[in-house]
């Protein structure tokens, strides 16, 4: 037959278990905390490095998209520089030839003299009449 354990003997049992399981539990939360440590300070670099990635990519997008719009800015100030060029020119045509068909007017020879005035000045191509 068993002999009953007194109180006291269960409860400095129960502290013997508890005291053991605490000596070897405290190695394990050292490494715990320094693993737990660890794991902030890799988390925030990698959070770095990712912002950092991030930032390089979408700098290197919008200076891409800014390259583009820049040529398509450059060749349309391009083109109107030429449109503006052939609307002077166009400008002193017309002042020529108004100036020209002023002097036709004022002849008093009939319209087909006329006609052969403006197309010896190159006005009128005569080859449609």
């Amino acid at each position: 037959m068993r002999r009953k354990k007194s109180s006291r003997s269960i409860f400095r049992d129960l502290y013997d278990v508890i005291e053991r399981q605490r000596r070897e539990g405290r190695p394990r939360l050292i490494q715990l905390e320094s693993l737990t440590r660890r794991s902030r300070t890799l988390t925030q670099l990698f959070q770095g490095t990712l912002q950092t990635w991030l930032l390089a990519t979408v700098r290197d997008d919008v200076n891409g998209k800014l390259e583009s719009i820049t040529g398509r800015l450059q060749l349309l100030v391009s083109e109107m520089e030429g449109f503006e060029a052939q609307r002077e020119e166009l400008v002193v045509w017309l002042a020529d030839m108004d100036a020209r068909l002023s002097e036709v007017d004022q002849l008093t020879r009939n319209t087909c003299e006329k006609l052969k005035q403006l197309q010896v000045w190159g006005c009128f191509d005569m080859t449609y009449i």
